[in-house]
């Protein structure tokens, strides 16, 4: 897993642009900067959750069924 994200604000620009390509989803012009912001936070947030060392052994809990 990756130690560090690199934010800077170019990739993630050009991230935003070749993502939206992928699936088809034009962003228009006046909301590719606050789509690149959500992106920005959304990166600050997972970043304990990229830190979490986790063993390869786990075993994923049971999922209940009524």
């Amino acid at each position: 897993m990756a130690d560090k994200l690199d934010t800077g604000k170019a990739d993630l620009g050009r991230w935003v642009d070749e993502g939206a390509k992928a699936i088809g989803m034009p962003i228009a012009p006046a909301y590719r900067a606050n789509v690149i912001l959500n992106i920005e936070r959304s990166l600050v947030i997972v970043q304990p959750l990229l830190a979490l060392d986790l063993d390869d052994e786990l075993t994923p809990a049971p999922v209940f069924t009524p």
